[in-house]
């Protein structure tokens, strides 16, 4: 409980007042309802069915009509989720490419144009993509040794797990190497004792970059970062975007 007060609840707070939607599952209980993370079941690791609406909510025709396929969306979602006899590091790459080259589709149904871009995010309008943060979110790994991961917070841009973040009390012995631990075995980047994996490397392939944090120390770094590379996010850059105004007034890393 001493860890949600202090560390995750504030930062979802922070979350919320830069306008994020935040969903609180609270703290001290395995989730046992999918649907409050809105899944249809605690083996999704996106969040599918609002993956697919947001496919449809970004691209849209100059005089702003929705134009992807109930078929079209189907070959982006496997496009985006299935990768056969890649690791999580060729994987994580291709992802990224798709997120940031976006893809194509045989045909624009609507306007005739052949292999027209689908955006997975828009970056040109940042209104039409949606920001969701959730805390608690059990992703079931059947058959390894502990049945579940359960990462304290993840960032999702249109339904995307974007970010993981790993909290700590302070009472913890060595709090960021422990979140630092916590992270590498959700991503199976380590195995237990049994040389058994633990974790879902398919929640990783989204996956841009990570923080470990407790009490006012927070530091960031990617999947194939080791603990020295964790480091701190300094400042807002360039100071041009240093103008959201959250309240406590001082400053949090």
């Amino acid at each position: 409980m001493s860890e949600y007060n202090s560390v995750e609840r504030p930062f979802l707070d922070k979350l919320s007042q830069l306008g994020w939607d935040v969903i609180d599952r609270g703290t001290g209980f395995t989730p046992y309802d999918p649907s409050i993370s809105r899944r249809e079941s605690f083996r999704e690791y996106i969040l599918e069915n609002e993956f697919r609406a947001s496919l449809k909510r970004i691209n849209l025709t100059e005089d702003g009509r929705s134009w992807l396929s109930y078929k079209q969306i189907n070959a982006v979602v496997s496009e985006l989720t299935m990768h056969p006899g890649m690791d999580l590091l060729k994987a994580n790459q291709a992802v990224y490419e798709l997120l940031t080259r976006n893809t194509t589709v045989d045909q624009n149904l609507l306007t005739g144009k052949y292999n027209p871009t689908v955006r997975l995010i828009d970056f040109t309008h940042p209104e039409r993509n949606i920001f969701i943060a959730i805390n608690q979110f059990k992703i079931e790994t059947p058959g390894d040794s502990r049945q579940a991961i359960i990462p304290d917070i993840v960032l999702f841009i249109n339904s995307l797990p974007i970010v993981v973040v790993e909290c700590k009390d302070i009472d913890v012995a060595q709090p960021l190497s422990e979140a630092f631990i916590q992270l590498n075995h959700y991503a199976n980047l380590r195995v237990d004792d049994y040389g058994i994996k633990e974790g879902e490397e398919r929640f990783f392939h989204c996956n841009l970059f990570n923080i470990i944090t407790y009490d006012n120390e927070a530091r960031f770094s990617t999947i194939t970062g080791e603990f020295d590379h964790y480091l701190h996010w300094k400042d807002i850059f360039p100071e041009e975007y240093k103008t959201v105004q959250v309240s406590p007034d001082k400053e949090r890393q």
